[in-house]
């Protein structure tokens, strides 16, 4: 949608606007909420060929991305939260995470909801899957009498109990779950869950809560690749190059603790 703006204009910025639709080469502003309105219900509208409703063409609204808005948060999905600090410009995804919705009751239940779903989508996983990378993951391959199943009603009644009776916490993040308890925490969380101001992929690799599915192999194969890239560099520093080999030794180990359970399950 910007990228005539971008052209005329010749800037790179991503969300580039002004404040006149009708004319790209016009001065850069902020638009009015009317104006986004509009963009909204034409270029936007017409740019996702979104179809028709009961016969009607679908009003937008910005209240309609609400919903969205809780799926993304309650995901847990740390690289997006940050992404979405940016944007806000908070000073800490704990702000985003837990306070930006804190008066908002509507936003906050939406949010509440989506964090159940995908708690609940996460343990399945992690009760069935094959093989599993982390302590805590080669802890419940050990000793789950479902893994290797489908997910089906036996799966679903665990999971409801462990939701109901057990008041177990599960973070999940990008590049893994953590199966949460207090006291072997790496990340110094508290009675809440995983401390997200501390918690990254170094963290958790030597945390005992830690477990990796497949679903997660992207992210450290690409991370693997990443490190193994800068130590090429000839220019690298001790310190760096130091940090990027542990990084790339982190991932080595998760990816054959995988690839071992990949192995096991064949």
């Amino acid at each position: 949608m910007s990228e005539p703006v971008r052209q005329a204009l010749a800037r790179p910025h991503l969300w580039l606007t002004t404040r006149d639709p009708a004319r790209p080469a016009s001065p850069i502003g902020i638009p009015s909420s009317a104006v986004f309105i509009h963009r909204l219900n034409r270029a936007f509208a017409t740019f996702v060929g979104l179809p028709l409703h009961e016969g009607k063409r679908w009003h937008f609204s910005t209240h309609q991305g609400r919903k969205t808005f809780a799926r993304f948060v309650g995901k847990r999905d740390r690289t997006g939260l940050h992404a979405l600090q940016m944007h806000f410009g908070h000073v800490s995804r704990i702000m985003t995470d837990r306070a930006y919705v804190g008066t908002d009751f509507e936003l906050a239940e939406l949010i509440g909801k989506e964090a159940l779903e995908e708690t609940r989508a996460a343990l399945e996983e992690l009760l069935t899957a094959p093989n599993l990378a982390g302590a805590a993951g080669r802890m419940l391959a050990s000793r789950s009498r479902f893994r290797g199943r489908t997910r089906d009603g036996e799966v679903s009644a665990y999971v409801d109990f462990i939701l109901r009776d057990s008041g177990m916490v599960l973070g999940v993040c990008d590049w893994g779950y953590c199966v949460y308890r207090r006291e072997h925490s790496a990340c110094q969380g508290d009675e809440a869950g995983p401390n997200p101001a501390q918690r990254t992929q170094s963290v958790c690799v030597r945390c005992a809560n830690f477990a990796v599915t497949e679903r997660h192999r992207p992210i450290w194969e690409d991370r693997r690749r990443r490190n193994r890239a800068l130590l090429e560099h000839p220019q690298l520093d001790r310190e760096s190059r130091q940090l990027a080999e542990q990084r790339a030794a982190e991932c080595e180990q998760i990816l054959a603790e995988l690839d071992r359970g990949a192995k096991h399950a064949e």
